[in-house]
């Protein structure tokens, strides 16, 4: 009431700006302060300067400048606030894509490594099944592959005929197993793509005219009649790849076309055929790559078999001949008598002088023509040399009828001979009884080195006290590993079924043959050994009595469960040892 009037028109004026420009008021504002709008004066400072004669009044229009360019500070402060404000959203949206641009790098990388791994998995299941002599018709299919890539083995054989013709010498269940290996193939071999498509075709193909030939239907399909199949067949077979390709194209632009007296119905069906024979061009291409790598590994080893084969050494090389002039100096001057005029050796005689000399029988006598011999009369010497052999080892085992085991008549007769069919009848009746769910054979000779080895273990030879009244034999055996997946709380947690954890070794079933054991009263024994070269795998070691030697295995390194609830057998029963144990399953606990 009692100021001039032009403190309160700047008073006046501030409440205006910041009403305006900032939206604030004394009694509205996000900070609470009911003197926002009030001139703020430093009363302290003020009463210092005016006393030291320094205080200086300002005028209104000074007043209002400051306070507008303060109000203009404030909006450049709210400007670069909201510019740092997109600046942030742009770095954080640049980043996040940044991020996402190498996940899915990485995301790829592994699918590539995943794929990678479930290929080399089928390849080695592949190799595995056909080196035990269990393979299926696939597995011969991704040899082939592998062959033609490139890739050696130590038996390079493969299929006689292109892999499309192992669906006509089957059934009609045999080829729906068959299209399922190949799905399989198909989802895991990304590189051979274009090659399973095919074989995936030409399954499809003959599993439909199978069925049509178990409904009565034709096997190339309406439209076409029996007596040119044969004819469609051959002209189609003999066409490469591209030319069924434009076969078809010409085939699809003349039903467009279309034209009277026009067959639609045939040419349709052998339209609907030429994919067929595209896929077996594409097929057979594969096989001739294979054929053509397996010619050029069988010429480079009979080469090599051939440098290697011990060479005839060269004849010695004939002394010079010596003139005349060197018997000079010789006592007796001359050359010793039957020398020839120019050197050492003798004359050559003619062969009618030896035969006069000696007479009629003298040498060889002569071949006389098989026609004066009957066909009774005859001996072919492989046959003659078979028969020897085979009255050598009877005598052999007569000899050990009546020496071994003391003389005993029962002994001797479990030893006769080495007529092992017998130990092939126990093994096949072994395998006819099949495998279990998440076995597989475990017969073959170990390969790789230290972890990665596993199976039959070479012994070193050794000499027997008993090996002079019996023959050192090895036993037969046929034995089966358990594979299965762990499901603890670890691999609950990081795999699932789709993406199952890695397979490990569950147990073991041994059946070792001992038929013709002398003692029958002393069972066969099992040991452990450890292995010298890792702690990840341990040697089970197999020993019995005459006549047979020892036999050993390569297992994993894990706890046996030796309770008979879980499995654990170990019995010898009718010259069978069985051993029949799974390891201890531990538990992941907090």
């Amino acid at each position: 009431l009692g100021r001039p009037a032009s403190q309160l028109n700047v008073k006046k004026a501030r409440k205006d700006i910041f009403s305006q420009e900032l939206g604030y008021t004394a009694e509205s504002n996000p900070f609470g302060d009911n003197a926002l709008t009030d001139k703020f004066e430093w009363k302290k400072r003020n009463e210092y300067l005016q006393a030291a004669g320094l205080y200086k009044k300002g005028s209104k229009e000074t007043e209002l400048d400051r306070i507008q360019s303060k109000v203009r500070e404030i909006h450049q402060v709210k400007k670069r606030r909201d510019e740092r404000e997109v600046e942030r959203r742009l770095l954080e949206q640049q980043r996040a894509e940044h991020d996402r641009e190498r996940h899915d790098e990485l995301f790829d990388e592994w699918l590539g490594a995943e794929d990678k791994f479930h290929l080399d998995n089928a390849k080695a299941r592949s190799l595995i099944r056909i080196e035990q002599g269990r393979e299926r018709p696939v597995d011969l299919c991704v040899k082939e592959i592998a062959i033609a890539d490139g890739q050696e083995f130590d038996d390079m054989t493969i299929l006689e005929t292109p892999p499309f013709e192992l669906f006509t010498g089957v059934g009609l269940k045999e080829a729906e197993d068959m299209l399922a290996d190949i799905e399989v193939n198909l989802k895991s071999d990304k590189e051979h793509r274009d090659f399973w498509k095919a074989m995936l075709f030409a399954c499809q193909e003959a599993v439909e005219a199978k069925q049509r030939e178990q409904s009565g239907g034709s096997g190339f399909g309406a439209g076409v009649a029996e007596g040119v199949v044969s004819e469609i067949h051959e002209l189609l077979s003999s066409k490469s790849k591209l030319e069924l390709e434009d076969m078809l194209t010409e085939i699809k632009g003349n039903l467009q076309k279309g034209g009277a007296g026009m067959d639609t119905q045939f040419f349709e069906a052998v339209a609907a055929k030429i994919p067929l024979f595209v896929a077996q061009a594409e097929i057979s291409s594969w096989h001739q790559r294979a054929q053509a790598k397996v010619d050029v590994w069988l010429k480079a080893q009979q080469g090599a078999s051939k440098a290697a084969a011990p060479r005839p050494s060269p004849p010695p090389a004939k002394a010079e001949s010596a003139s005349e002039g060197e018997w000079d100096d010789l006592p007796g001057a001359g050359p010793p008598p039957g020398a020839a005029a120019g050197g050492l050796s003798p004359e050559l005689e003619p062969l009618s002088v030896l035969e006069e000399q000696g007479g009629d029988g003298a040498c060889s006598p002569a071949l006389e023509p098989l026609a004066n011999y009957s066909g009774q009369d005859l001996l072919d010497p492989e046959e003659d040399e078979r028969i020897m052999r085979q009255v050598r080892q009877t005598l052999i085992d007569a000899f050990r009828l009546t020496t071994g085991a003391g003389g005993s008549t029962d002994a001797a007769s479990s030893s006769a001979g080495l007529d092992r069919s017998h130990e092939e009848s126990m093994v096949a009746a072994e395998r006819a009884r099949g495998m279990e769910q998440g076995e597989v054979a475990f017969n073959a000779a170990g390969k790789g080195q230290a972890d990665e080895f596993h199976g039959e273990v070479s012994l070193p030879s050794r000499q027997y006290e008993w090996e002079d009244k019996y023959k050192p034999r090895k036993p037969r055996f046929f034995n089966r590993v358990k594979t299965g997946y762990e499901w603890n709380k670890y691999n609950q947690t990081h795999y699932d079924h789709d993406n199952p954890p890695p397979k490990r070794v569950q147990g073991y079933k041994f059946n070792i043959f001992y038929p013709d054991l002398i003692d029958k009263t002393k069972a066969p024994t099992y040991y452990l050994e450890k292995d010298p070269g890792t702690d990840e795998t341990v040697i089970l070691r197999f020993h019995a009595g005459p006549p047979y030697e020892d036999v050993a295995f390569k297992i994993v390194n894990c706890e046996w469960n030796v309770s008979h609830k879980f499995g654990f057998r170990v019995v010898f029963d009718r010259g069978v040892l069985q051993l029949y144990f799974n390891f201890k399953r531990w538990r992941y606990r907090r």
